[in-house]
Parts: C-alpha cells; structure tokens; sequence
C-alpha cells in the first residue's frame, strides 16, 4: 500500500523598527500580569477633525525610576508609549505538527494555535514564508501542490496543501486577512500577510491555525514534510 507521511516544521520571528526589551511579567498557573496602573478612566479615541488625543485620568506618580537593582515605570502612559521599551511576542502553541498517512479519499488535518501580543501604537503585521509539502528522497512527483493566493476547500483527491487563520480569543482589533480568514477555506502562498492590528494589543490576541493537505495518488509514496516561518512586524 502506498503510504506518504506529513510533517510540518514550525519556526517563529520578530522584527521591530527599534530594538526590543524583554519585560518581566507578574504570572502563575492561574494569571498573567502584563501590567498595572492605577486611574480612573480615559481611552484612545478623542479625535475631531482638528485633533487627536489620547487621555487618561487619574494617574499619579507618572515616570521612570530606578537603582542599580531595578528599573519602574509607573503609569500607563509611561508604559506604552515608552520608545525604549518595546513589547512584541509571537508564540505558538506547537512547534511541529504531525499530518499523518494520507490516502485519496481522506483529508489529513492538524492545528496549532498563535498568540501575539504588542504594545505599539501601529500594531503588527504577521507574514508567513516556506515551501510546501516535498519528499527530497523521492523520485518522480515528490510535491503536494500548494493551493496558492486563491482560497479553496478541502477536497479529497486532489493535490493540495494549505490553512487557514481564525480569530479564537484577546483582542479583536487583530484580525486574520483574506484569503486565510475563512473557516473551511484554505490558502498558501508564501509571503502573504495573514494577521494586522493597527493599534496595541497589550491584552494579546489568539488565532488558530488550520492546515489540511490532500494527495491526487500519483505522488510518490515517502515522508513529505515543510518548514514554514511565521514573522512578527511592529513599527515602533
């Protein structure tokens, strides 16, 4: 029986237009504190035609502190609008996923989840690179076809390999792009952009990644696998 095995390989990035401080955060099994500030309102959307304003009110004890042994910054204005301390997190839930042994009459399926998390004023952006799924020790065909820019569905049968990217929780200003932002619809087409936010995300946002391949039978029996690169963009 002719048997092809899938596995995806994943790998994570992040670039900023400044450099990046690691930020210590209050956390345990049950919480994260990503961080505090005492007041008592103010939001970010005091705009006219003539200005725009970000306001909070009742902030005390606002700046930076510091010793030998440690450094403060009190205050949420003073937290996230600091240029020299930047926050911008990609993770993934799984850093491999295993597709398993297709046949032409059945879609192989696995999933993982992505968690962003930045304090830039502008957002991110969440690109993705690599090749899709190839056996290098096999001969004749030895590539699953890519579906390509165009989204499609699964269809068993037919040579393809693709995800998709869906809003599971955080905050919604992140949201998945098109062609990827459909459930039951597939893309691939390294280089496209598949997350923005245009504004801070310090509360994080989680989206889950779906990825299905399906074979035509004319492919060469062997392991198949990929490596694909997820890249985080802040403009800091």
């Amino acid at each position: 029986m002719k048997q092809l095995f899938f596995q995806l390989i994943l790998s994570v990035s992040l670039f900023g237009l400044a450099p990046l401080a690691v930020l210590a955060v209050m956390n345990s099994s049950n919480y994260q504190i990503w961080a505090d500030v005492i007041s008592v309102g103010g939001g970010e959307d005091g705009l006219s035609a003539s200005y725009y304003l970000y306001d909070t009110i009742g902030e005390g004890m606002i700046g930076r502190s510091s010793s030998t042994n440690y450094s403060s910054r009190a205050g949420f204005r003073e937290m996230i609008r600091d240029a020299s301390v930047n926050v911008l997190t990609l993770t993934v839930s799984a850093n491999s996923l295993a597709l398993g042994t297709l046949g032409v009459d059945t879609t192989s399926a696995g999933a993982h989840t992505v968690s962003l998390e930045t304090n830039s004023a502008t957002g991110l952006s969440v690109t993705f690179s690599g090749d899709t799924l190839t056996c290098g020790a096999c001969s004749g065909i030895n590539t699953i076809s890519a579906i390509g820019a165009t989204a499609a569905s699964a269809s068993a049968g037919v040579s393809q390999f693709g995800f998709n990217v869906i809003y599971n929780s955080g905050d919604s200003t992140a949201t998945a792009q098109s062609p990827y932002d459909t459930a039951g619809w597939y893309a691939f087409n390294s280089g496209d952009e598949i997350i923005s936010a245009s504004s801070a995300m310090t509360a994080g946002a989680n989206f889950d990644l779906n990825y299905i391949a399906n074979i035509s039978g004319a492919e060469t029996a062997g392991n198949y696998s990929t490596t694909i690169t997820y890249t985080a963009t802040a403009n800091f």
